[in-house]
Formats: structure tokens, sequence, C-alpha cells
């Protein structure tokens, strides 16, 4: 499957129009379904999630009383979004400028949209108890709440152990999330502590509600039913009592009565996020977005809005998530629709939604007007169709690649090859392969046309200056391997400066080179101003002045930079001038290129990428001055031919071998799991055909020494340090920020005319 609205992959239309998605919510699940199955050419599409593990509330409750694990409750919206070829924007929103069509983020520049979609959910309403925003624990945002309620977990487990009085909790609310929580709860707790039934002398759990009656929006029989299922395990029901304030201590009712807890619950009314709230868009009378049946927002045709922060004119609702994926469907449609000028349609709630509440025992509650239905069978039918709402976002089609190379022209082994490959990797995984470059610089030295090309190829060019300094400097260019230009920019930013440091160089300007695909006007502007943005942000920081740069129309998005610096001479670190004994330190983890590889597949969690972009983000400069003042003897960045490709090009001439130790080498998150599964990068075989003299001498399986061809981008510095110095170059190194530097290996003399790496 290919998707035409991507900035990675060569589009088939140039992009026109930009959708912008503002929360991870059930509605906006079916949305990026909808839109992987059936791209619109010439539709840019961009999530901005403050939460990217989206939770599904409606497995909450097995989570908590242990019949689900984590990962059963959660949807990574990323493999999702890369699915639906949408940029995916970790971050949260502050504000939304309707009249420049502009969304204002946290922590990075705005995103210009022509539709909005906002599916944002919502959460208590603090305002509604005095001292509830400052004492009480909402129960969303959901993974909020559940760090809190592992922490009760956990104290009420110390009760047992150490004695105490009983820890007390209290829930505010009489609804299906006070009901399911406080059940979920007791059954989870009696579990894990292994009492009986009813024993509850280290905790104790109440629900306090000013209704008269739990589940109040539901029929006499379901209600009296929860009641039992409430009664049974002994939690307090306090109701009519309307709690007035709420404080470090407990909370106090109306009546002025003061209930003692340890912690406190809240689980009232539903609010819209504040930047939503005042964001001009007009309200319904419970406070929520006030939507026409096309799920556009009254005022703004331009602006939808769904699920819990939305309310549809003459049709209001109870905020459950039943609405919200209902309405996805419609929502995706007129998405569609509305970017490309078709007529809208129209969503109607139904009147009365199923309810399916987990009694926490391995039953469930079904309620829907007056019916009613309590036992195992029902608890089987939720737990069928929770599993099933998980599974349809989470287990995608895979990617299918059609090759353009006309049958006959390769032979049946080369096309195996290329249909291998045919998702060619971006970022250092889609350089040249080491030894094509190198013969085809032997062939420019022999023909005399490449004289001045020097045999020793080190990070940089040098060039000697009058006043005896050396001037140094470097380029590098990337195809895009994130849908996200700003963030793009950065790590390219700090992967051109690497070569610089790699030569123990601090930069002192950088002239930038930029493609972008063809686009309209207002789009090309957007992406320019991101991808000139993130690369200004990190030049400041590296102390490198901007200086200028050239921009072009091309098939994909890729930016570079050609960096300059000034050193004296015997102030360089080189690749070639390690000596026997001398250790060998890596200040960042690899796996960058199968981790990417499987981004593109849809076989990364988002945890993995995020780990890796934050270490792309990690500047060698801090490294290059350390390896300087312990006297390191040669230093390498580690880029596009893998460990061991620019281990052997610092071996390269000598008469020496390097020993590595397989299980020193930091591996980022997720990849030994992607490597054992075959996920490679498209350079990854090149790489290790290049390295010839790679001997084992331990028994690693294939998968664990693969790492070593793994192309990086913005890798760490590889140097060769002595022995005497090492200890406190590491220390010095882990001060600095590099918790992942190690010590890998060593170097020895050895023999043989051909330099060695030799694995245990």
């Amino acid at each position: 499957m290919t998707h035409a609205n991507s900035l990675r992959m060569q589009p088939s239309a140039p992009i026109v129009k930009h959708l912008v998605l503002i929360g991870g919510g059930h509605s906006h699940l079916a949305v990026l379904k909808q839109f992987g199955m059936k791209p619109v050419p010439g539709l840019a599409i961009t999530l901005i999630s403050k939460e990217i593990e989206a939770p599904y509330s409606g497995a909450m409750p097995a989570y908590l009383s242990g019949q689900y694990h984590r990962r059963q409750m959660h949807i990574d919206l990323r493999p999702l979004a890369i699915f639906a070829g949408a940029r995916l924007i970790h971050q949260e929103v502050t504000r939304i400028d309707r009249d420049a069509q502009r969304v204002y983020l946290n922590d990075r520049p705005p995103i210009d949209y022509d539709l909005l979609s906002i599916n944002t959910g919502s959460h208590p309403d603090s305002s509604l108890i005095e001292g509830a925003a400052e004492f009480a624990i909402p129960v969303k945002p959901i993974d909020t709440f559940l760090k809190h309620w592992h922490d009760i977990h956990q104290a009420i487990q110390n009760r047992q152990q150490h004695g105490g009085p009983a820890y007390h909790v209290a829930i505010v609310g009489g609804g299906p999330a006070s009901v399911e929580l406080a059940l979920a709860t007791m059954h989870r707790l009696q579990k894990d502590l292994a009492l009986s039934s009813g024993d509850s002398r280290h905790y104790k759990l109440s629900i306090i509600s000013s209704d008269d009656s739990v589940l109040m929006a539901h029929n006499e029989s379901v209600r009296q039913r929860a009641s039992d299922a409430l009664a049974k395990c002994h939690v307090d029901l306090l109701l009519g009592a309307k709690a007035r304030r709420i404080t470090a201590a407990g909370l106090e009712l109306a009546n002025e009565r003061f209930i003692a807890a340890n912690k406190v619950i809240a689980a009232t009314g539903a609010s819209l996020p504040e930047w939503l709230a005042e964001s001009g868009l007009p309200l319904a009378e419970d406070g929520f977005v006030q939507v026409k049946a096309t799920l556009q927002t009254s005022s703004d045709d331009n602006v939808f809005v769904a699920g819990d922060a939305a309310t549809v004119i003459d049709h209001p609702r109870p905020k459950s998530g039943v609405y919200a994926v209902r309405q996805g469907k419609v929502l995706a449609e007129n998405l569609r629709r509305h970017a490309t000028h078709k007529r809208l349609k129209k969503y109607y709630p139904q009147k009365q939604a199923l309810a399916l509440l987990n009694l926490g025992n391995g039953h469930a509650l079904a309620s829907r007007g007056n019916f009613a239905w309590q036992g195992r069978l029902v608890w089987q039918w939720k737990d069928a169709i929770d599993k099933a709402f998980v599974r349809k976002y989470t287990e995608l089609p895979a990617m299918q690649t059609k090759s353009a190379i006309a049958p006959g022209l390769l032979s049946r082994k080369e096309s195996k090859q290329f249909a291998e490959h045919a998702l060619r990797c971006a970022g250092c995984g889609a350089k040249v392969a080491s030894h094509i470059l190198r013969e085809s610089l032997d062939e420019l030295q022999s023909s005399g046309v490449g004289a001045g090309v020097p045999n020793t190829m080190e990070d940089a060019a040098l060039t000697p200056m009058p006043d005896g300094q050396v001037l140094v400097q470097s380029i590098d260019y990337l195809r895009g391997f994130l849908n996200d230009p700003y963030l793009f920019a950065r790590i390219a930013t700090n992967h051109s400066l690497n070569d610089i440091y790699a030569m123990g160089v601090m930069p002192d300007s950088a002239l930038a080179l930029v493609g972008i695909p063809h686009a309209s006007s207002k789009f090309t502007r957007t992406v320019l101003s991101e991808l000139m943005q993130g690369c200004a942000a990190e030049l400041a920081a590296h102390d490198c002045q901007l200086t200028g740069g050239h921009s072009a129309e091309i098939a994909e998005l890729c930016f570079g930079l050609s960096v300059s610096g000034f050193a004296n001479d015997e102030q360089l670190l080189r690749k070639n001038g390690m000596q026997d004994g001398d250790q060998l330190i890596l200040t960042k983890p690899l796996g960058t290129g199968t981790l990417l590889a499987a981004d593109m597949r849809y076989r990364a969690s988002h945890a993995w990428i995020h780990h890796a972009t934050a270490q792309m983000l990690v500047s060698n400069r801090l490294a290059a001055e350390i390896f300087g003042r312990f006297g390191a003897n040669a230093c390498t960045d580690i880029t596009g031919f893998g460990l061991a490709g620019h281990l052997q090009e610092m071996l390269a001439g000598t008469q020496l071998s390097a020993q590595l130790t397989i299980a020193d080498i930091p591996v980022l998150e997720g990849a030994q799991e992607t490597l054992a599964e075959g996920i490679i990068s498209s350079l990854h075989d090149d790489n290790a055909l290049a390295v010839s003299h790679l001997m084992h001498t331990g028994t690693h399986s294939p998968s664990h020494y693969a790492i070593l061809f793994d192309p990086q981008t913005a890798g760490g510095l590889l140097a060769s340090v002595p022995a005497a110095q090492v200890a406190d170059c590491l220390s010095a190194l882990q001060q600095a920020g590099y918790s992942h530097a190690r010590s890998i290996g060593h170097v020895k003399t050895d023999a043989r005319s051909e330099a060695r790496i030799l694995l245990n």
C-alpha cells in the first residue's frame, strides 16, 4: 500500500490541503484507519496528541481487575498514523487561532491547517467541588489516573505488610466509571492480597454521590444489580450526599459532615480542556462544543468536533465512548467529502445505547432502556467486543509494494533482492554502499582526474590556512525518515554536525541544503518554515551560525548542511591513530536503522521511536571535548556503514585488530526485537558484505551481532582511548549526559596483513 499524503514517500500528487487532527480519541482512530485504507491524493494529515498510547476506556476496568494486561487496553497511535500516511506530533495544544487557521503547541512552532478535527475527549470538571483541582485524582486523562491508581495499590499492599489503619479511598460520583472502578479495585485487592471476600482490614472504599442511587441514567433493575454487586464487595455507598470541599485529609459534605480519606477520586461531571473551552467555538447548554449533524461546528464549517467534546444540536447524549465510536465512520467520510467539496453525510445518535459494565469478577451487566442482563456470558460478550475494537486498530494490513521494473529485466535472484528491500530506507540507511563508494573513489584516483582526493578518507575535508590553522569542512544530506519536517530537521542538523565533532572540532558556520516535494505555495511555505526553524534551533544550541543555503523542488523531503570549523592541526582527532592496548568507547546506543525500517512497516512502537529520536537529538559536542581532554588516539562517528564498517575504516592500513564484546555494546530499546524478526535497513546487507574480516569467538546468534551492520542516523562517536584514561573518560561522559556510553572492546597488535574485528 502506498500513501499519497506522506512526506517520506514519493507523492503521486502535490500536497494542496492540510487536515489536522487534534486528539487520539475513538473517533479519530476510525479516521486514521479509513484514510490509510483509502488515501486522498493531495491531502496531508497531521495528528497532534499528548497521549500516543491511547487508552481504550472500555477496557480499563478489566485492566484494573487484572483481567487484561496494559497492551490489551492501549492502542499505539504511531503505527496507525504511519499506516494513514499521517505526521504524528506528540505535543499538547495550547490554543487555536481560527482566523489564521493555526494550531499553537506547547513546545514547537504552530501548525497551519485547512481542515481541523478535534477529538480530545473530556475530563472531570474540577470547578464543581472546591479543592478538587488541588487534592482530588481525576479519572481522566486515563493514563494519569492509572499512575495514581498504581500508587494507591502499592500503598494498600504496604499497609498489609507493615500494619496501620485501613487505607481509605473515596470515589466522588455515582456513574458507570465509579461503579466499575470500585468493583475492579476491590476484586484486584482481594486477589493480590490473598484475602477472602469481605476481608477489608487493610483498605476501605466508598462511593459518595448526591444522587439517590448509583447509575441514575439506567433503569431500576440495573441500579439495583449494581448496588447489590457493590454491597457484596463491601463498598460503602453514601447516597444523597453532595461533596462541598476536598482537602488533603478527605472531603467535606454539604451537611458539614467530614469524611476522612487517604485519597479522593473525582468521577464527577465532565468538562472541556481549557484551550478548547476558550477557542471561541459555540458551546451547547451542557458546556460542550455545539456541532451540526455533519459534526461541523455551528460557526465554522472547517472545524469538526466529535466524541465527548461535542454535543449534536437537538440531540444531547451522555458522554460515552459508544457515541464516539459510532461517530468515527461518519467523521472520516465527512472529512474526505469536505476536503473534496462534496455533500456531507449526517450523523444522528441513537436514542438508547447499549452499556456493558464490568463487575470485575468475570461477570458483566448489560443495560439498554428497560433491558438488564447479568452474568458470565455478558462478560464474554463484552470481552469479545473490547478485544475486537483494540485489534481493529493494532493489527494493521501489511504494507504492500509493487515493483516498477518491467518483467524480464532482472534475473529471479535479482528480483528477489529488489523485492526484499522495495521499501528503501531514508536517513543514513539511504547512503550509497561503502564498497561502491570506495570503488568509485579508487577509479577516480587511478584515472588521474581525482588526484586531489586523499587516500585516507577522514570524516571531514582538511584545508591548511595561511595563518597555520586548518579549515575543516563536511557535508551531509538526508532523505526524510520522519513525517515531521521540524523534528526531522533537528535530527538532520545534529547528524550533519557529527563529522566535525568526530575530528574534535567545534563548528563555526553552516550552509543549508533543502529539498521539498511539490505542493501548494501555502503548504511549501509551511514545510520550509518548519525545516528552517528546526535547523535554527539546533544550530543555536551548538553555537553555529547559519550563513546561507540552497533549496530545490524534488521528489522527496530532504535536508542537510555543509558545515565548517577551524582548528590547529595538532588538536584534530583522526580516524587512524589507534594504539595497541587502547579501549574503544561508544557514546550512543545502536539500532536506528532497524527501528526506522520497522517504523515504515508499522512494526515499531512509539516508545521505541521516541527513545530513538531522543538519542538522535543528543549532541556529540561535549563527547568530542571529553575525548580530546582524555587523549583519545582516534575517533569517528557511527553513521551509515554501521559500527563494523566504521571500525574497519579506523583499522585500515594498520597491523591492529579490534576485540569487541557484544554484550557491552549499548542497543536502543526494541532494536534487538526487530532484528530478530528479520527487519533490517536496506543498507544492512551491503554493510555486512563490506566487512570482510570479521571473526566470531563466541556463540552468538546472527541476530545478536547483526547490530554491528545497522546503519545509524545521528549516531554516537567511537573513540580509541588509552586504557589508563578510560575510567575517568567514561565517568566524564556519564556526567555530561551520555548515559549509554560504554567501553565495548579493545585494540591489540595483529601481525596479519589485514586488520580484523574479533567478536566475543
